[in-house]
C-alpha cells in the first residue's frame, strides 16, 4: 500500500504553466502588446555610467584594518550615490552646466537607477530621459556629484580622526606632567633627603670659604690644606650621589610606574597620529575607475515588447501555479496510484479524440483503442479473481462495485463496456443498476423502456430474483443480464441497509461469475457506502482532469469502509500514440475480414445462381 502523504502531488511551476498554458500565453502576448504600444508612444533614451570603487581605509600605507567587507562597502556606496544629498548636488551641477538642464528632484529620484555589483566592485548609474544628451548629462552629473560627496566624506573622516587623536594626546601630556609634579613633591617632602641637602649646603659653603694655599706656606701646611680640600670634595660627591638615588618608597615607585605607562601610551598615540596624517595625504575618494556615459541607447518598442512578454509570462506562470495549487487535477494516468495506493488496470481514451459516436465501443467499435482498453479492464478483473483463488483456495470474489468520487467520471460507461468485454470472454455477467436516482445504465443496455421489475421489488419480496432480471443481448457479441431499479418506492438507504439486501447481494455471487454494481457517486450519495460494503471488492473510476481532492476524500471513505480496492480505471484520457496505432492496425484487420466475408458471400451467391 502507498501512503498518500509520502507521495507529493504538489504542482510544479512548469507543470502548472503547461496546464494553464492558454492563460500564460494570453497574458504574455497581452503584456508584450502593451509594451510595444508604450515603447512606441513614449520614446526615451537610457545612458549608463560605471564607477569602480574600493574602500580607501583598507589601502593605507600602514595597513589599517576595518570590519566592513568589500561587498558591504560597494552596497553602501551605491546607496550614497542614489541618496537625495548626491541627487541635489547633481541638480546644481546640471543647472550650472552648458547648456543648463533643469530637473525636479522627485523626477530624478523616480528615474535614476543605481545598482551595485559586489563581485566586481562596480556601481552602475543609469537614467532614462527624453533625449540622449539629457540622459548622458544627468548620469555624468550624478557620478560627479557622488565623487565630490565621497571626497568630502573621506576628508571629513580623516580630519575627525586626527582631531580625536590630538585631543587624546593633549590629555595624556597633561596627565604625564601631573605625575611628574606628584613625584617631585613626594621627593621634596622626604626628611632624610632634606638632611642630606643641608649637609651638602654646609659642605659647599666650606668649599667656597676655603682659602687658597699661600705660596709661602710650609710643606706641612700645604699638605694639611690639600687634605682638607680633598675631604670637603669627597663629602660633596657623596652627598650628591645620595641625593641622586631615590629613597625606597612604595608610593614613589607606584607613581613612577604610572608615569611610565602614560609615557608609553603617549608615544603610541603620537605614532598613530603620524601614520593617519600620512594616510590622509595619500587617500582618495575611493573611486578606482570612472567610466562616464558617452552614448545613450533608445528604449524602443521591441525592447519594451520583450520585457512585456517576459513579465506577462512570469505573471501568467505565477497565476497558473496559484490556480493549480488551489485546485489540482489529474494530468497523467499514473497520478491516481499515488492517492489510492492500487494499480492502474487500464486507461480508457477519450471517445471524442478517437472520433467515436457511441458509448459502447466494445459492441459497436470493437477495433477501437477504447474497446481494447475495456478488454484490458475485464482481463485485469479476471486475473484478480484467479489471484484470490490461488490465495484463499476455492473462494473468488464475484461482486464488484464500480465507484467514483463524483458525477461525470464515466463509471456507468465503464461498467457497461466492461460487462460486455467480460461476457465476450466467456463469463456469465450480471449488471446491477444500483444508482436508483439515475437509471442511465439500464437505458444504455436495455433501451428507453425500463424493465417492469427490479432491485427494489426483489428486496421487498414482491418478485423472485429470476423474474426481475432481464437480458441485454447484443447480436452475436455477448449477453449480459441486467437488474435495474424496480418499481417499489421508498428511501434508497432503507432498501440498501436491509437484511434482504445483504442476503441478495451475497446470493448473486453464487449464480454469476461476475457481478458489476453501478453505484452512485460515493462522496455525494450516502447509501453508496452501503453498496460498497455489500460488494466483495471495489473498482475506482477516475477521469482525466478531475480534482484530485475528491479522490483523496474517496480514498479516506474507502479506508473507513474497509472494502478492498482491486485497482482503478483512468477514464477519458488523452489518446496515446501507441493506442492509436494499435487501433488503426486492428481496424485495418477488421476491414480485411469484412472484405473477405463479402467476397465469400458474393462467391456463394454466384454459385447458387449458377446451380439454378
Amino acid at each position: 500500500m502507498y501512503d498518500v502523504h509520502d507521495q507529493s502531488m504538489e504542482p510544479t511551476l512548469l507543470g502548472a504553466a503547461w496546464q494553464y498554458r492558454w492563460l500564460v500565453l494570453f497574458l504574455a502576448i497581452g503584456f508584450a502588446g502593451l509594451g510595444w504600444l508604450y515603447g512606441n508612444s513614449n520614446e526615451a533614451w537610457t545612458a549608463t555610467a560605471t564607477i569602480t570603487v574600493e574602500d580607501p581605509r583598507t589601502s593605507g600605507v600602514f595597513e589599517q584594518v576595518f570590519a566592513d567587507t568589500p561587498e558591504r562597502y560597494v552596497t553602501n556606496q551605491a546607496e550614497i550615490a542614489g541618496s537625495r544629498t548626491v541627487l541635489k548636488r547633481s541638480i546644481a551641477l546640471l543647472a550650472a552646466g552648458d547648456p543648463p538642464i533643469q530637473i525636479d528632484i522627485e523626477d530624478l529620484v523616480d528615474e535614476i537607477g543605481v545598482g551595485a555589483d559586489g563581485a566586481s566592485d562596480e556601481i552602475d548609474i543609469s537614467y532614462t530621459g527624453v533625449t540622449g544628451a539629457e540622459a548622458i548629462a544627468v548620469v555624468n552629473a550624478v557620478a560627479d556629484a557622488y565623487q565630490d560627496v565621497a571626497t568630502e566624506a573621506a576628508e571629513a573622516s580623516f580630519t575627525a580622526a586626527l582631531e580625536q587623536l590630538d585631543r587624546q594626546i593633549v590629555d595624556l601630556e597633561v596627565e604625564f606632567l601631573d605625575y611628574r609634579e606628584q613625584i617631585d613633591e613626594l621627593r621634596n617632602s622626604d626628611p632624610n633627603r632634606l638632611a642630606l641637602q643641608a649637609e651638602l649646603d654646609v659642605a659647599i659653603a666650606k668649599l667656597l670659604a676655603f682659602d687658597v694655599i699661600s705660596i709661602n706656606a710650609t710643606p706641612e701646611e700645604a699638605a694639611a690644606a690639600t687634605a682638607l680640600l680633598g675631604q670637603i670634595s669627597t663629602q660633596i660627591d657623596a652627598l650628591q650621589d645620595a641625593l641622586a638615588t631615590d629613597v625606597e618608597d612604595t608610593a614613589l615607585l607606584t607613581l613612577q610606574d604610572q608615569q611610565a605607562a602614560v609615557r608609553l601610551r603617549l608615544s603610541d598615540l603620537q605614532t598613530r597620529r603620524d601614520q593617519l596624517a600620512v594616510d590622509a595625504e595619500l587617500a582618495s575618494d575611493g573611486v578606482v575607475l570612472y567610466d562616464p556615459a558617452e552614448t545613450a541607447q533608445p528604449t524602443s518598442g521591441a525592447i519594451m515588447m520583450a520585457l512585456g512578454l517576459i513579465g506577462g509570462g512570469i505573471l501568467g506562470s505565477t497565476i497558473a501555479l496559484l490556480l493549480a495549487r488551489r485546485r489540482r487535477r489529474f494530468g497523467a494516468r499514473s497520478e491516481p496510484e499515488r492517492v489510492f495506493g492500487v494499480r492502474l488496470l487500464s486507461d480508457v481514451p477519450s471517445f471524442y479524440e478517437e472520433r467515436l459516436d457511441t458509448r459502447l465501443p466494445v459492441v459497436e467499435a470493437p477495433a477501437s483503442a477504447s474497446a481494447e482498453s475495456f478488454r484490458f479492464v475485464a482481463a485485469a478483473i479476471a486475473l484478480q479473481q484467479e489471484a484470490t483463488v490461488a490465495e484463499f483456495g476455492d473462494y473468488a470474489f464475484k461482486s464488484l462495485v464500480i465507484a467514483s468520487p463524483s458525477v461525470s467520471e464515466g463509471k456507468t460507461t465503464v461498467t457497461a463496456n466492461t460487462a460486455y468485454a467480460a461476457a465476450r470472454g466467456g463469463k456469465r455477467v450480471l449488471v446491477v443498476d444500483a444508482d436508483l436516482a439515475n437509471q442511465e445504465l439500464s437505458q444504455m443496455l436495455y433501451g428507453s423502456v425500463e424493465p417492469t421489475y427490479g432491485l427494489t421489488d426483489v428486496i421487498r419480496g414482491e418478485v423472485a430474483l429470476e423474474d426481475a432480471i432481464v437480458t441485454a443481448s447484443m447480436e452475436e457479441i455477448a449477453t449480459v443480464d441486467l437488474l435495474s431499479r424496480g418499481s417499489q418506492v421508498g428511501r434508497a438507504s432503507d432498501f440498501m441497509s436491509s437484511e434482504r439486501a445483504a442476503a441478495l447481494f451475497a446470493h448473486l455471487g453464487e449464480t454469476y461469475d461476475l457481478v458489476l454494481i453501478d453505484a452512485p457517486p460515493v462522496l455525494q450519495v450516502a447509501y453508496a457506502t452501503t453498496l460498497v460494503r455489500l460488494a466483495d471488492r471495489a473498482l475506482i473510476v477516475v477521469s482525466h482532469g478531475q480534482d484530485y481532492h475528491g479522490a483523496e476524500d474517496l480514498k479516506r471513505s474507502m479506508d473507513l469502509i474497509g472494502s478492498p480496492m482491486i485497482g482503478y480505471v483512468y477514464n477519458q484520457a488523452p489518446l496515446r500514440r501507441e493506442l492509436a496505432l494499435r487501433a488503426s492496425t486492428l481496424a485495418h484487420r477488421q476491414a480485411e475480414l469484412e472484405h473477405a466475408e463479402q467476397l465469400a458471400e458474393a462467391a456463394d451467391q454466384d454459385a447458387r445462381t449458377k446451380s439454378r
